[in-house]
């Protein structure tokens, strides 16, 4: 069974997805504050709605990819690209930088997983 044997990933994927999750209920109140100046408040509640839960799933998915950064590292790549694609979807159109950054740590929370050198457990000495 091989490991990976960076913790960075681990970090970026847990900052990123705790960031996230308050960052999504800004980009939800400023989608429906947005929305409510065009459309009826019905229609401004629902899209609030819509970015803050794509927000908490995205948040969520990166901090259940980080803490699996260590020992799946490539599961949890995936699982971080997923949340990048998510967070970048809730942050960009209400242009909320911290979501942005988020997005940036996971982005790079996840290339970190595809590229890190993996251990052998065969291969260590004691």
């Amino acid at each position: 069974m091989k490991k990976g044997t960076s913790i960075v990933p681990m970090i970026m994927g847990i900052i990123g997805g705790v960031l996230s999750l308050p960052s999504a209920i800004c980009s939800g109140a400023c989608a429906a504050g947005l929305s409510s100046l065009a459309t009826d408040t019905d229609s401004a509640v629902a899209a609030g709605n819509v970015f803050m839960g794509l927000g908490i799933v995205g948040g969520l998915l990166g901090l259940i990819g980080g803490i699996m950064g260590k020992p799946l590292p490539i599961p949890a790549g995936l699982i971080m690209l997923v949340s990048v694609v998510l967070v970048s979807i809730m942050a960009i159109p209400t242009v909320n930088f911290l979501g942005i950054i988020c997005a940036i740590l996971l982005l790079i929370g996840a290339a970190l997983c595809f590229a890190q050198k993996k251990e052998d457990p065969l291969s260590k000495t004691t």
